[in-house]
């Protein structure tokens, strides 16, 4: 037997009447404030939208700086051209060759007796002997080098000039 049932036969009153006198509304649980339903949806769709354009925006960024990147690879590419033709002349310009027949052309004539500096100390090795001009004749001749003209370098910098026509190389 449960224990209601015990409590009414000890009672011995009416069922009905004390059973319709016990039972009392049960106090309702102070519920929380919910969202509306149509909350979690637009809060998910607004998140997907910001990060479709955060993506849209990552892109754009992207695709910007690769095109930066060619430009600044193709001028790289001029630049590293252009300075080995530099480099070329410079190297042409300063073989013994070329640097004796600078220094004739601006008054400076070849010594033929070699003296020595020694740096540290400075005592100078060899005699000193003034030279008068005519000592080395081979010197004062024009040096047989090639010629470098602003065509050569064009060439270089645009490359190979393509001359076919009509499909003929």
């Amino acid at each position: 037997m449960s224990a209601l049932e015990q409590s009414e036969l000890a009672s011995g009153g009416d069922q009905s009447a004390r059973s319709a006198r016990d039972l009392r509304p049960v106090p309702l649980k102070r519920q929380s404030r919910t969202w509306p339903r149509a909350t979690f949806p637009i809060v998910i769709l607004a998140l997907l939208g910001a990060g479709m354009v955060g993506h849209l925006a990552l892109q754009t960024k992207i695709q910007e700086q690769g095109f930066e990147l060619a430009s600044l690879q193709s001028e790289a590419y001029e630049l590293s051209a252009q300075q080995a033709i530099l480099q070329a002349t410079l190297d042409r310009q300063s073989t013994p060759q070329q640097l004796a027949y600078s220094a004739s052309r601006l008054g400076m004539v070849a010594n033929p007796y070699s003296t020595l500096l020694v740096l540290p100390t400075g005592e100078i090795i060899g005699s000193k002997k003034k030279v008068k001009g005519n000592e080395v004749k081979i010197i004062s001749a024009t040096p047989n080098l090639p010629s470098t003209t602003s065509q050569d370098t064009t060439t270089a910098t645009n490359g190979p000039s393509q001359t076919r026509q009509g499909g003929q190389p």
